[in-house]
């Protein structure tokens, strides 16, 4: 794994006048990023200590190999452990997230070739690595699930597969929800289940036993719904915003390899090339997406109950968290 860490100067972590340390994001400034809104700029981002540690530490001289550099300061990228899976040759993990009620990761992988599904949601309680397995039910086989998404209020996930929806608890067993019989290609939970059917252009949203459309675009890959209800959605012609009639064209990168919100309820994206925060504005034509880490090599990301950033390289489950050097 290597980290690419573009040096910034001290002037570039000045606050503009009016933002002040309670701002969640700075000003932005950068150059224009494959179309679109999406700029590398300096951001305050989520950590608003870092022009304070910046200046704090700036007589330390110290340097850190293990950090990478977000905005103005440095966050120290710490390996907590090896997922265990039975992955295949070339390990592909495509999400993870965090139960809060007692600290396990769940994670998306691809299994072994010799694996009669093509997709299987592994576990690791963070706390006590030693329990960790893979969700298997013998009463349902062949569910393929490629998507999954937590109720942290009811510490209930949804899956999503072959075979419709899921939900695993605290029983340890699989029970039928929603969809039978459809392919369902993603799942996102807020208050109430949004998905998506395969070969659909529609994300709809579950309420009682009722259906609802909210919205209907171009094939949709990914989407997650911030506190106010706008849906950030990747398709395959790059990132867009939605809020009731109103759709933003971001990015023309539709490669993104996903996308998640921390617990400040900011969404973030990660791609070949580092991570994003996809900053959405009220008024969404104002919206940008803003590269705040270069970091190559992420498979998934999450946060964890201390809102650090989780990501996954290969196998290895890493986190990162802030430091007072200055050097990396």
């Amino acid at each position: 794994m290597s980290f690419a860490c573009r040096p910034l100067l001290r002037d570039e972590c000045v606050v503009p006048r009016g933002e002040g340390t309670n701002a969640r994001r700075g000003r932005q400034s950068g150059r224009n990023h494959g179309g679109g809104n999406i700029v590398t700029a300096n951001r305050s981002w989520r950590f608003r200590r870092c022009c304070f540690l910046l200046l704090a530490s700036a007589a330390t001289g110290e340097e850190c190999l293990s950090c990478v550099r977000v905005n103005a300061a440095c966050y120290n990228v710490s390996q907590l452990l090896e997922l265990d899976a039975n992955f295949r040759n070339k390990i592909v993990i495509n999400k993870i997230a965090v139960l809060h009620a007692d600290n396990t990761l769940f994670f998306g992988y691809e299994p072994e070739i010799a694996d009669p599904e093509y997709f299987k949601i592994g576990y690791v309680n963070l706390d006590e690595p030693s329990k960790t397995g893979v969700i298997v039910d013998k009463n349902i086989s062949g569910s393929n699930f490629g998507t999954f998404d937590i109720d942290q209020q009811k510490s209930t996930l949804y899956l999503g597969g072959k075979g419709g929806v899921f939900t695993y608890d605290e029983s340890k067993k699989l029970h039928w929800f929603s969809s039978l019989g459809d392919d369902i290609l993603v799942v996102f939970f807020k208050t109430n289940l949004y998905l998506v059917k395969a070969n659909d252009s529609t994300i709809i949203v579950k309420k009682g036993n009722a259906f609802e459309s909210v919205l209907e675009y171009a094939p949709v890959k990914n989407f997650v719904v911030n506190r106010d209800n706008v849906i950030v959605f990747l398709s395959t012609y790059g990132l867009f915003l939605n809020k009731k009639e109103e759709t933003v064209w971001l990015s023309k990168n539709a490669y993104f390899r996903g996308l998640t919100i921390d617990l400040d309820g900011a969404v973030y994206a990660w791609w070949v090339d580092g991570i994003y925060l996809v900053d959405v504005k009220r008024n969404l034509t104002e919206s940008r997406v803003v590269r705040v880490a270069e970091l190559d090599n992420i498979g998934a990301m999450t946060f964890d109950n201390e809102n650090n950033i989780l990501f996954t390289s290969g196998k290895a489950l890493n986190r990162m968290t802030i430091s007072n050097v200055t050097d990396c």
